[in-house]
């Protein structure tokens, strides 16, 4: 009866956290930027969220990172861009919609967060084959995890550039 007790509490904090994807270390080398605006440091939170939900491929919690990251978007003046894309994800279950529309929210969270980080490094990554073109994402760490393909190539891509 105890474990079905920890695990009910396991699953409330979880819950209580907002199923808080940043703050988990993907590769045991995660350094998360400061920001010097609580507000800038929440969109790029559930921005990472939504990321890492895309290289897992699941679209459910993908949606769920876009909602927080439309209340968060909500309070930073000029986020429109963010905001548009961030609705098509959550109105999606389509991974191939949700991605496509990741790539036009990374340009305009990009954006956003320039001259607002305190400390530590973001990551631009490129993919050269996403949409035929290539894409950029942000990433807190340094090895390419690609949410626009998934498990399918987790690492195609490079570092195009740090920001700090």
């Amino acid at each position: 009866m105890l474990l079905i007790t920890v695990a009910c509490t396991n699953a409330q904090e979880k819950d209580k956290m907002n199923h808080d994807h940043s703050k988990m270390d993907m590769t045991g080398m995660k350094m998360t930027p400061e920001f010097n605006d609580l507000n800038f440091a929440a969109v790029y939170e559930h921005y990472e969220h939504i990321k890492n939900d895309l290289v897992g491929s699941n679209s459910g919690d993908a949606q769920k990172g876009a909602i927080m990251l439309i209340d968060a978007l909500d309070k930073i003046k000029g986020s429109e861009e963010a905001l548009t894309a961030s609705k098509r994800i959550a109105n999606s279950f389509d991974l191939k919609v949700q991605r496509k529309a990741f790539a036009e929210l990374s340009n305009a969270v990009e954006g956003l967060i320039r001259g607002h980080i305190k400390s530590g490094k973001i990551y631009k990554d490129f993919c050269p084959m996403a949409f035929g073109s290539g894409a950029h994402w942000l990433s807190s760490i340094e090895d390419i995890r690609n949410p626009y393909y998934g498990a399918n190539m987790i690492n195609c891509g490079k570092v195009a550039e740090v920001i700090e």
